[in-house]
């Protein structure tokens, strides 16, 4: 794994609910959101300031705000994507509302890296499409959070 870099926001570890900072005994950890997740959180990272990392962050969750404050829409999730609402022809694509909103609940500050990594991009088009991505993500996540 990768060092984190000393300017991300992240924790070393997830030790305290990521929303209210509690350190109940009663709490889930989830580990399955990537890096672009960063960008919903409050103080997260923006796509295109992760550059050419990939990997996962990991977060504590109390009870009362995984189901109190919907955090566990973020139960599972692997894309910020609504799935049913997928754009094609390079046209705008639509978040899914639920698990943005439960992720903006997040402080980047309590979250963690949980595995980082560069990719080894094979061609200079693999990495265009992965910022292309990246820019196309924090595009929506900026007209989300504009309309809040």
């Amino acid at each position: 794994m990768e060092k984190v870099p000393d300017d991300w926001p992240y924790a070393d570890e997830p030790t305290v609910c990521a929303a209210c900072g509690s350190d109940d005994d009663r709490h889930v950890t989830v580990e399955t959101l990537g890096l672009v997740w960063g960008a919903a959180m409050d103080g997260g990272l923006a796509p295109t300031a992760v550059g050419g990392y990939s990997g996962t962050l990991r977060f504590r969750c109390c009870h009362e705000c995984w189901t109190e404050r919907g955090i566990d829409a973020l139960e599972a999730a692997r894309t910020l994507v609504d799935r049913g609402g997928r754009a094609e022809d390079g046209r705008p694509f639509a978040l899914d509302d639920d698990r943005v909103a439960a992720a903006a609940e997040l402080d980047a500050e309590r979250v963690a890296v949980g595995d980082l990594r560069r990719p080894e991009f094979r061609s200079d088009p693999e990495r265009e499409h992965v910022r292309s991505q990246d820019e196309a993500v924090e595009a929506a996540l900026d007209s989300w959070f504009d309309r809040e």
